[in-house]
């Protein structure tokens, strides 16, 4: 087992994110990340607790600086509410950080896959801007009925259209 020593997406981005470019490095961790949920959606699973904080940045060797470019250096980790994506039961059970919730589970509907590509236009969100969704706002059941309105966080003009609306499509 890996141990991710450096910690996670979120951290990561609270401690470099003006570094981080559109180059290069944006698009990348991208890359690794929807590799990595794309090999558990192939497994027939699904993650059901999505979020910056279950993504987890492996260095090769102690001193190591990022090489965004080398493959398989973003983990997704905590799998602990993964299930099989056949078990359609639902027991009305809500779980997770708010703002990566699909609407569709407040509703009442299981997980799904879907549900996980949600939480990845959210990650893609906290990617363009180094802040969480909706980390202005108490996460309470007033946030949640605003998502089910369909509010969603405003993508920033810097953000390139093409990913813009690859978000969106989340």
């Amino acid at each position: 087992m890996e141990y991710a020593k450096e910690g996670d997406l979120h951290n990561l981005l609270q401690k470099r994110f003006a570094d981080i470019t559109w180059n290069k490095e944006k698009l990348i961790i991208l890359w690794q990340i929807s590799e990595g949920l794309e090999t558990i959606h192939k497994a027939n699973y699904i993650h059901g607790d999505f979020h910056s904080g279950n993504i987890l940045f492996n260095f090769a060797s102690p001193g190591y600086e990022p090489n965004y470019d080398e493959k398989h250096q973003w983990k997704i980790g905590d799998l602990g509410l993964s299930q099989h994506a056949n078990n359609t039961s639902s027991n009305n059970e809500i779980y997770g950080v708010i703002p990566y919730i699909a609407p569709e589970i407040f509703k009442g509907s299981s997980f799904s896959k879907g549900t996980d590509i949600y939480c990845m236009g959210m990650i893609m969100w906290e990617l363009t801007t180094g802040c969480k969704p909706f980390a202005n706002v108490k996460h309470d059941i007033h946030l949640i009925y605003k998502i089910l309105d369909g509010k969603r966080p405003k993508i920033t003009e810097d953000t390139p259209e093409c990913y813009a609306n690859l978000m969106k499509s989340c």
